[in-house]
């Protein structure tokens, strides 16, 4: 049973349908508002989640949840990081193929911050899930996260783009950092 909701400030369906899952467990609700957000040009995604979660804030008047996720090559110093999403737009799947392709190392990372702020209390978690990069993206007609097609979580054999979201939940980044809030907000909150 929900016992109290939250607004997500996100256009990313698939972000509320996977931390809506997580949530509802904990007895959260979750409601997506679609707002015009400004991307800050933070360096680090906990920044930018909080930031994200306080201009919600001010619309909203209301307990909100900012979320980012990126995406870091070891291989490229850990870029694209906070900028995965302007890099994909930038160079499409083609262009972050040539990256991946043109060094041996295909280490990567996913990692995102998910930041709850009410107007009094700011709170940050975050979540990483280790894997490989791919060199050619897969399921392409998938209506998902482009790097989520060319990346592969470590000990496992199939992108994450294949994986159920019930499968997902158990190992993904966000789902970490998802729980992690959860668990903090049901002790301070419900």
């Amino acid at each position: 049973m929900v016992k109290l909701s939250l607004f997500i400030a996100t256009g990313n369906t698939h972000k509320v349908e996977e931390m809506e899952k997580i949530l509802s467990t904990f007895g959260i609700g979750l409601q997506q508002k679609n707002l015009l957000i400004i991307e800050p040009d933070f360096d680090s995604l906990e920044e930018i989640a909080l930031e994200k979660a306080k201009q919600a804030f001010k619309v909203l008047k209301a307990p909100v949840i900012g979320e980012d996720t990126g995406v870091y090559f070891e291989a490229y110093n850990n870029f694209p990081g906070q900028l995965a999403k302007r890099v994909y737009l930038g160079l499409g799947f083609e262009g972050l193929l040539a990256l991946i392709n043109a060094k041996p190392n295909k280490k990567a990372y996913f990692k995102t911050a998910v930041a709850f702020f009410d107007g009094k209390t700011e709170k940050v978690f975050s979540g990483k899930l280790p894997g490989t990069l791919l060199d050619k993206a897969v399921s392409v007609e998938k209506n998902r996260l482009p790097y989520e097609k060319m990346f592969v979580p470590k000990g496992y054999a199939d992108a994450i783009v294949n994986m159920s979201l019930e499968e997902k939940n158990k190992i993904s980044h966000r789902a970490i950092a998802t729980r992690k809030f959860a668990e903090w907000y049901s002790k301070e909150f419900l």
